[in-house]
C-alpha cells in the first residue's frame, strides 16, 4: 500500500524512546516498514524541555539548517514515512521521552 492510500493497513506498531537527551537517537534500533506513516507525541512529564524530531543530522536548536521539529510536552507530530528507523529525536535536556503508534 502506498503512502496516504485510504485503505486501512495490515498492521501497526507502537513504542516509547525514553532517556532522550543531547544526542541524537534513532526511534527503534532497526528497519521497521510502515504503509501509512508515524505519529510522536512528546511526554507531558517533559515539562518545559523541547524534543527536537528530524533525520539523522537532527540538532537541538542550534543550527538552523538541521534543527529538527520542535515539539513541546504533550505535542504530536504526525509523519508519511515508510520505516520508523529514518525517524531520529534529539532532547534540549536529557531524561525526556516521546511515545509513538506507526501503521
Amino acid at each position: 500500500m502506498a503512502l496516504g492510500s485510504s485503505q486501512a493497513p495490515a498492521s501497526f506498531d507502537h513504542g516509547e524512546k525514553t532517556s532522550i537527551g543531547a544526542t541524537a537517537l534513532q526511534l527503534v534500533a532497526a528497519s521497521l516498514p510502515i504503509q501509512v506513516g508515524i505519529e510522536i507525541r512528546a511526554d507531558a512529564a517533559n515539562g518545559a524541555a523541547f524534543i527536537y524530531v528530524g533525520n539523522s543530522d537532527v540538532t537541538a536548536g542550534g543550527t538552523d539548517a538541521t534543527d529538527g521539529f520542535k515539539l513541546a510536552a504533550g505535542e504530536r507530530l504526525f509523519l508519511a514515512v515508510d520505516d520508523v528507523f529514518k525517524v531520529w529525536v534529539i532532547g534540549s535536556t536529557t531524561g525526556l521521552a516521546v511515545s509513538w503508534i506507526a501503521s
